[in-house]
């Protein structure tokens, strides 16, 4: 389970895709050579001539390389068509509801619905909003039968007011049994997905709650 947003508004993470100027950088860099080894080969001793095989095996080096940055550009397309067609299917998601595989939301000014699961029942439970430091903003008694139980934060602060906007947030809740025993539950987040973002490198769904990799949603509910 992601213990936090799965992607951030930051900068986008380049994929390892070859750089525009490898090509002319290798270009480059085997005028250099060949004028090199024609001004060696015209003043060699002609007693004690190169060996060649040194030159041979830099020119294969060289076509490797070549071969390389091609192989790498016609990788670099077929992602960005693979990456647009998955973008062009997700787009069926839009205005539906998913569960996600996150802990993690971001308050925008309404109200942040997780869901939490019980494997049994419990005696005791306690659920609890944390801010990116790990202090806890919000606190709550829990439900106590097993199974699913939706819990929806509207921003309240223990201490008053409201939880300042466009900051992320967690939901834990810490459950005992009857022998104080610890529960371990199951938290995800229920949003509505909005969009569709291709620029982080993988497809990504955009919701009122942050920015989530595909892979992170666990089920949809159409509504």
């Amino acid at each position: 389970m992601s213990d936090a947003i799965s992607f951030v508004p930051t900068s986008n993470t380049n994929t390892g895709s070859p750089s525009p100027n490898a090509g002319a950088a290798l270009a480059d860099n085997f005028d250099t050579f060949l004028t090199i080894l024609t001004a060696q080969i015209q003043n060699q001793d002609p007693l004690e001539p190169m060996d060649s095989s040194k030159f041979t095996e830099q020119l294969v080096q060289f076509s490797g390389v070549e071969q390389q940055i091609k192989v790498n550009t016609q990788l670099e397309t077929l992602i960005k068509a693979t990456t647009s067609n998955a973008g062009a299917s997700l787009s069926g998601y839009l205005g539906q509801t998913a569960e996600i595989d996150s802990a993690g939301a971001e308050f925008k000014g309404d109200a942040l619905t997780w869901r939490y699961t019980l494997p049994s029942d419990a005696a005791k439970t306690t659920v609890t909003v944390t801010d990116a430091s790990g202090k806890v903003v919000y606190s709550k008694t829990g439900e106590l039968k097993a199974g699913s139980h939706d819990f929806e934060w509207d921003g309240q602060l223990n201490s008053g007011g409201t939880a300042a906007e466009g900051k992320p947030y967690w939901i834990n809740v810490v459950a005992e049994d009857a022998n104080a025993a610890t529960i371990k539950p199951v938290h995800t987040l229920v949003t509505t997905i909005t969009g569709v973002d291709l620029t982080y490198g993988e497809p990504a769904l955009t919701t009122p709650a942050g920015v989530f990799a595909y892979s992170d949603i666990k089920r949809l509910m159409r509504q």
